[in-house]
């Protein structure tokens, strides 16, 4: 009878330290928990946004419900001059995220952000979506965990009009022997050049056969009174449109409003070119 106690001790006590060389006894308290979604963790927020929070225009626009500073926000990246150029929407929030987010000053989405719960709605633009990307994740970072960035290029009028359209820069936005590559047929039937400069500009000299619809005097002051005159002139949105202005400032600009308007072959000449009163033209 002892010596099977003895032996009952003995396994006892191997038991023990078993459970302490495996890890079976009281867990680590030190060990890591994977982080779940958007969840803050200390200083960090796990980098989860580019694959939930970059949106397309339907997706993105969908969100915007109810009233604008009230049940949600939008936030305008772009710089002064290209909200002067292109409108904005009306009651947005203007960062200029080339001289303030791009040099490390991420405060000032705290200071213009101050009055906004941290769980609010906030959606971010720019012209093409590059800087809405670009600086979602320092928005989740900050704690506005509910932010969606619109990975689209942006259309405005003077009459609110918002709207958005996926461009392709590489194949969309060319230089010179690319887009004379698509000078193919009869102009007017085959294809079409829009000259996207101020009718000025355009008396002043333009390729022949060309139609103006001018960004600053006919695009950006009323779209759809705009876009009715191209869908007279242009009724199948399938057509190759040439478009172009002065350097290809402005013809981004139209081209994000005829792209948005559903025409899908919107071929811009991304380059400077000067055109005489002959209509002849050069490139530089």
């Amino acid at each position: 009878m002892l010596k099977r106690t003895k032996l009952l001790s003995l396994f006892l006590s191997l038991l023990i330290v078993f459970s302490l060389v495996t890890g079976c006894g009281t867990p680590d308290t030190n060990t890591e928990v994977p982080v779940q979604g958007n969840v803050q963790t200390g200083t960090e927020t796990q980098d989860v946004a580019q694959d939930t929070h970059v949106l397309a225009w339907d997706d993105w626009s969908a969100k915007m419900q109810g009233t604008i500073n009230q049940d949600y926000y939008v936030v305008d990246l772009r710089t002064p001059d290209e909200i002067k150029l292109e409108k904005f929407l009306e009651g947005s929030i203007n960062i200029d995220a080339n001289t303030t987010l791009a040099t490390g000053n991420t405060d000032v989405i705290d200071e213009k952000l101050a009055a906004i719960a941290k769980d609010e709605l906030i959606l971010i633009h720019c012209k093409s979506g590059m800087r809405a990307k670009k600086n979602l994740q320092i928005f989740i970072d900050k704690g506005y965990l509910n932010t969606f960035a619109l990975d689209a290029w942006t259309a405005f009028d003077s009459k609110s009009y918002f709207s958005g359209a996926k461009i392709d820069a590489n194949t969309e936005q060319v230089k010179p022997d690319a887009w004379l590559d698509k000078m193919q047929g009869t102009l007017g039937k085959d294809y079409y050049i829009i000259d996207a400069r101020d009718k000025s500009e355009y008396d002043a000299g333009h390729i022949a056969g060309a139609l103006n619809y001018g960004v600053r005097d006919q695009f950006t002051i009323d779209h759809p009174e705009t876009i009715a005159k191209v869908k007279e002139a242009i009724p199948n949105q399938n057509d190759l449109i040439l478009l172009h202005c002065a350097v290809g400032t402005r013809g981004k600009v139209a081209q994000a409003h005829l792209k948005a308007e559903g025409y899908t072959n919107v071929i811009l000449l991304d380059n400077k070119i000067t055109i005489d009163a002959k209509g002849n033209y050069e490139f530089e």
